[in-house]
């Protein structure tokens, strides 16, 4: 009986640390990552599943992006999926890159092709807080005008107060069909696709835990990793 006692009191000792005290990640809040209302969404869903498959537990929030990178900065976030950038790279140990976002802009199908500089001050709608389009306007000489969110900028597209709206990929295809009527004509001009990486803070103790991160980053290149992120961009997009 003693050698039992003392097995399982073994194999408690060498549970992670992790384990013992859950570990704080973050969603942007924007559609289709991070829903600040419910507190559900594709990275949520997504974080939890690397979670479970690395014997981790979460506290999970939803931050707009700005916030969520200055908590990743502190330690005061240990985990996010957020776009990659170098510049993330001196706060956030880049563990994988599960996916990417497409940007593109949606626009009344005519009888040529859209060009960007077909855009020069007409209006284009924007997602508020996000800076990914900032070169494409710049470039265009578009009229940004500021959006809450999809939806909104695509009800906006349909009745003629935008001339063409932003679209971020995965999220904008569910939109799109959501508010389009079947005599609705659409194109799309692609602008750029952008890779979303697995960061985990440099000043959380989670980074210093190896094993955890092997664990994680083996998760996230597994070939059922790759499933789980299909089968949330097929739900959300």
């Amino acid at each position: 009986m003693k050698s039992i006692l003392w097995g399982g009191l073994a194999l408690l000792l060498c549970l992670p640390a992790a384990r013992a005290e859950p570990i704080p990640a973050s969603s942007q809040a924007i559609e289709p990552w991070g829903d600040p209302a419910t507190g559900d969404g594709l990275t949520p869903r997504y974080l939890r599943w690397l979670a479970d498959q690395s014997g981790l537990q979460l506290t999970q929030d939803t931050r707009p992006l700005p916030r969520l990178v200055e908590e990743l900065k502190s330690g005061r976030d240990a985990l996010a999926l957020i776009t990659a950038s170098p510049e993330r790279d001196a706060f956030g140990l880049e563990l994988c890159r599960p996916t990417d976002i497409r940007l593109s802009v949606i626009h009344r199908s005519a009888p040529h092709a859209l060009r960007v500089e077909d855009l020069k001050q007409r209006p284009v709608g924007i997602l508020r807080g996000t800076h990914t389009l900032d070169a494409f306007i710049a470039r265009s000489g578009a009229e940004r005008v500021l959006v809450a969110d999809m939806r909104q900028g695509m009800g906006m597209l349909r009745i003629g107060r935008l001339d063409a709206m932003m679209c971020v990929r995965p999220g904008c295809g569910r939109v799109l069909r959501e508010v389009s009527r079947p005599s609705d004509n659409w194109s799309e001009l692609a602008i750029s696709r952008e890779p979303m990486a697995v960061y985990v803070s440099r000043a959380h103790p989670l980074a210093r835990d190896a094993a955890a991160l092997a664990r994680l980053q083996a998760a996230c290149l597994s070939q059922q990793g790759r499933a789980k992120m299909a089968e949330l961009l097929a739900l959300y997009d």
